[in-house]
């Protein structure tokens, strides 16, 4: 079979775009679009080892954890061993599972223009297939994330993007009832957030109720906030973040009510 490289790198780019928003979703672990983009990108030149079978390191098993690793890198970064871990874990777990899918496809009905080689999959169509192929990819791509939004709306998960010192961080935050403190001297709602996520700062000491009384937060005011659902997206200012532990793997920061119905 002639194999083009173009289409090549292109069909592998979005399936391992796809694995990685799968990581992404089962890791519950924030991924920048930029950044997908450039692992893609990563994983599009990785599956030109079908035509390339001198290179033994890069086709052997070790090899292939070593890509993984680094397409993973890039796609979420490292922020803690363990979180990078899981990450992992789950990308690699996600491409076997894919992997084994197509092979068996392949095995069982030998479907033409298909071939399944050093870990890379390669379909054989024309220019316009390969479009309309793109196309629906990126309209498959857009179905799963709008199902995943209302999946998080209906279990009152958002996403919370904090702007503060020209950085973002990108987080999953659960809506509690109960979180109701407030900033002393604004009067300003407060946002908890797991201290292990972002850098500690602290402007104000926020007075609390815990199990064993009271006790005081490290908080600071951001530059800005955004809470995003599948229904509506909130830009805010006044608001402050606390630190304290959030022992949740689902979301790492706990919003009030109060700031969802603004």
């Amino acid at each position: 079979m002639v194999i083009y490289v173009d289409v090549l790198f292109v069909v592998n780019f979005f399936i391992t775009y796809l694995l990685l928003f799968a990581t992404s979703f089962l890791a519950k672990s924030e991924m920048k679009q930029y950044r997908a983009i450039i692992a893609s990108l990563a994983g599009g030149l990785y599956s030109l080892v079908i035509i390339c079978d001198k290179l033994n390191f890069l086709i052997s098993t070790l090899g292939k954890i070593a890509v993984s690793i680094l397409i993973v890198f890039i796609a979420f970064g490292f922020k803690r061993f363990t979180v990078f871990l899981k990450n992992f874990f789950v990308f690699y777990f996600s491409n076997l599972i894919f992997l084994g899918v197509i092979y068996a496809v392949y095995m069982y009905f030998s479907p033409n223009g298909v071939t399944v080689k050093n870990s890379s999959v390669y379909f054989n169509i024309t220019a316009t297939q390969l479009v309309l192929s793109a196309f629906g990819a990126y309209i498959v791509t857009f179905i799963i994330i709008k199902i995943t939004n209302r999946t998080l709306a209906k279990g009152e998960i958002y996403s919370l993007s904090i702007f503060t010192d020209d950085k973002e961080y990108k987080l999953f935050a659960f809506a509690d009832s109960g979180n109701k403190l407030k900033e002393p001297f604004s009067d300003y709602p407060v946002i908890i957030v797991d201290k292990s996520k972002i850098p500690e700062k602290c402007e104000r000491l926020i007075p609390c109720q815990t199990v064993s009384g009271e006790g005081m937060l490290k908080a600071f005011k951001p530059d800005k906030v955004i809470i995003s659902s599948s229904k509506n997206k909130i830009e805010l200012t006044k608001v402050y973040v606390a630190f304290s532990e959030v022992k949740s793997k689902s979301f790492s920061a706990i919003l009030s009510n109060e700031l969802i119905n603004i």
